[in-house]
């Protein structure tokens, strides 16, 4: 353990959790009868939600069949790749040494084995006692309900209070609509209004210096550095953002103006206006239009997102000015009550997160028949802590990757991805940014295997990279349409959210501050906004060998995520990883391949060399009729999409057993050990390349 550190459970050095880790797995090896000294073998497991989990499934059994499964030292996983990678771990403590036994171990109610309940749960959100649709739809609108009533007298009081009058100063007799009375009061939003009217003042001198910077020598190398152009976005956007919230007040007169000017002289005047206003506004939406609208565009939604915040925001205006409504026992008594509940509740709790997990717990972490003896296994699923998952029961340690919300860090690498890889482990939790802290004291210990997972595939979430537009995620919080977390930070010293946690926490979301890997309250998300593989900490701990497992939708074969796996190793980890995609593109007929996996190769920075296969989902030849028939049927197999969390018995089984036949058939009917795995299609890609070269 790091000494400079006072906490004797936290160290900022890797090689400390490196340390413990290869101690575990050593006493892993001897439970399953591999040598001490064997070199570290990696299985990653890609996320995709419940086709990641199905597929990986027929994964881990052909392994398994094939008596390898046992040779893995780490299993690395994302998302849906940790749906069934956690159930891996919860199996062991029933099996100790008797690794994915999906197909054999009993249920405890005697009701078939671990593989009947899998596949009766492939619609996990919905499948229990009692949920249907309903049930999932309920506690959606329970969460956004609960949260409006919390945040909305928040807003309403804000409201008010910049609608009031607090000092001598009176709006400017010009700002108000033609026709409408000039504005009263409302001193704070006279001083946002100001403080845009100085932004864009700002904007406009900076935007002079910029040009005169140019006609002097001595100044154009920071003209050139962009140092005046640094600051012109935030300038521009916190005026046009500030302008807009600041005259609420004059553009609510819109109404007054339409009554006053609603006679034939006054809409003459109008219509004058509006002969010129109208074709230039028209004609620059319409080239905008041209230039930007196409099928992947964003800036349409972004901008009807921020109308509609914009509108919600004008009738909370309405109904506080022009109402009693903040002076009643109505709002008082909500007013307590929302600050109540912002004290004493847990947002985790109120948020989609706990459903999702206790849904995931259920079906991935089922209740096991006790044919073996283990006092751990009366553990409930839900209960199963992550420390509890330990090296005598003979699975690989299990590394699930979060993502930890980098958008406001003072880090500039990590500001501009919005996200850093954080782990979770049976040792240890923590990231690069914020150090480490031994698992069985971060958060009392009590972190549980389900909770773990469930972060780890919590895809939807504001201030990802996939929803890093203010409105969009300024919306997802308001309305509570989010699965990550909020957790202590490994380097802080524990303790309960600062008060009121319900407010502090929902606005840092909101407006996309105190997101960092600094502050004591970091969040946590699906850990494929990072690296949807789950290889790049594998590639941390220099593994000799790395299975990559990827189950990611990807119809256009684009192999995205191995990009930016590869991508991230080489900056990160300065590992340089080699490998060849030919293979997956040179064939004729796409839809039914050849092969469904590539060898490469990496090297890291201490110039050790470590070897890689990649399988990727994918139809080839040689599948059996039935996944045929499925493919038939439902052509975007097997590329359906992540949105589509419900699959029957037989969608769920046509995956598992398409990773099952695939990853059989890279192995081979005579397989003495993973690395004779390695090394025949090592030797098969040298003769191919050869042959290649003969033919060029």
């Amino acid at each position: 353990m790091n000494r400079s550190q006072q906490d004797a459970d936290y160290t900022d050095d890797f090689e400390d959790v490196r340390k413990a880790e290869h101690a575990w797995i050593k006493q892993r090896r001897a439970v399953v009868g591999e040598a001490a000294d064997a070199p570290l073998v990696g299985l990653a497991l890609s996320g995709g939600g419940i086709r990641s989990a199905a597929f990986n499934l027929g994964v881990l059994q052909a392994l398994a069949r094939k008596n390898l499964l046992r040779r893995f030292d780490y299993v690395s996983s994302v998302s849906g790749g940790g749906y069934i990678a956690s159930c891996l771990t919860w199996l062991s403590i029933h099996a100790p040494g008797g690794i994915a036994r999906f197909d054999s171990l009993p249920l405890a109610s005697g009701r078939g084995t671990v593989l009947d309940w899998l596949r009766a749960h492939g619609r996990y959100l919905i499948t229990g006692k009692g949920l249907t649709g309903w049930s999932l739809a309920a506690n959606i609108l329970a969460g956004t309900l609960l949260n409006l009533f919390v945040l909305i007298p928040l807003f309403m009081v804000a409201v008010g209070l910049a609608s009031h009058e607090w000092f001598a100063l009176d709006w400017p007799k010009a700002w108000h609509f033609p026709g409408a009375g000039s504005v009263h009061a409302h001193d704070g939003f006279m001083l946002i209004a100001a403080f845009g009217a100085l932004s864009i003042a700002l904007y406009l001198l900076t935007v002079l210096l910029f040009a005169l910077s140019t006609a002097l020598p001595s100044v154009r190398r920071m003209t050139a550095e962009a140092y005046f152009r640094r600051g012109l976005g935030q300038l521009l956007a916190g005026g046009i953002v500030a302008l807009s919230i600041g005259l609420l007040p004059v553009f609510t007169g819109l109404e007054e103006m339409a009554l006053a000017y609603f006679r034939e002289a006054g809409m003459r005047d109008v219509m004058r206006q509006a002969s010129w206003l109208g074709p230039m506004v028209t004609g620059t939406a319409s080239i905008w239009l041209a230039c930007h609208r196409g099928r992947n565009s964003t800036a349409l939604p972004i901008i009807g997102l921020s109308l509609l915040l914009y509108g919600g925001l004008t009738g909370l205006y309405h109904l506080v000015h022009h109402t009693p409504f903040l002076t009643t026992d109505v709002f008082k008594w909500w007013l307590l009550a929302s600050l109540v509940l912002a004290l004493v509740c847990d947002i985790n709790a109120v948020s989609m997160h706990s459903y999702y997990r206790s849904r995931l717990a259920e079906a991935f972490l089922p209740e096991i028949g006790q044919a073996d003896v283990n006092p751990d296994n009366t553990k409930h699923g839900s209960t199963f802590r992550l420390t509890d998952a330990r090296a005598g029961f003979g699975a690989p340690l299990q590394i699930i990757n979060t993502t930890l919300n980098t958008t406001s860090s003072r880090i500039p690498k990590l500001r501009s991805r919005n996200g850093e890889n954080m782990i979770l482990t049976p040792l240890f939790c923590g990231s690069q940014a914020t150090g480490y802290r031994r698992t069985e004291k971060y958060l009392g210990g009590k972190l549980t295997l389900a909770t773990a997972f469930a972060i780890s595939g919590a895809a939807v979430d504001p201030d990802t990279y996939a929803t890093n537009s203010r409105s969009i995620s300024f919306l997802m919080t308001l309305l509570n349409v989010r699965l990550g977390v909020w957790m202590s930070n490994p380097r802080k010293t524990p303790r309960m959210f600062r008060w009121p946690a319900w407010y502090q926490l929902m606005l840092r979301e909101m407006f996309g501050v105190g997101l960092s890997e600094s502050d004591s309250k970091i969040h946590l998300s699906d850990g494929g906004h990072f690296e949807n593989l789950g290889v790049y900490e594998l590639l941390r701990r220099r593994c000799r060998y790395i299975v990559i497992s990827d189950a990611g939708a990807d119809p256009a074969g684009t192999l995205e995520d191995l990009g930016k796996a590869v991508q991230r190793a080489r900056a990160d980890l300065d590992a340089n990883i080699e490998i060849c995609a030919d293979a997956f593109f040179n064939e004729r007929d796409e839809a039914l391949a050849e092969r469904s996996h590539l060898i490469g190769t990496v090297t890291y920075a201490d110039g050790t060399r470590g070897e890689i296969l990649y399988l990727k989902a994918r139809l080839r030849k040689l599948l059996s009729a039935d996944v045929y028939a499925y493919w038939r049927v439902n052509p975007s197999f097997p590329n359906t999409g992540t949105a589509n969390q419900f699959y029957g018995e037989l969608q769920f089984d046509s995956y598992r057993e398409l990773g099952l036949q695939l990853m059989s058939g890279i192995i081979g009917n005579e397989c003495a050990g993973i690395e004779q795995v390695f090394a025949r299609w090592r030797e098969a890609q040298e003769v191919v390349a050869l042959v290649d070269r003969e033919v060029a």
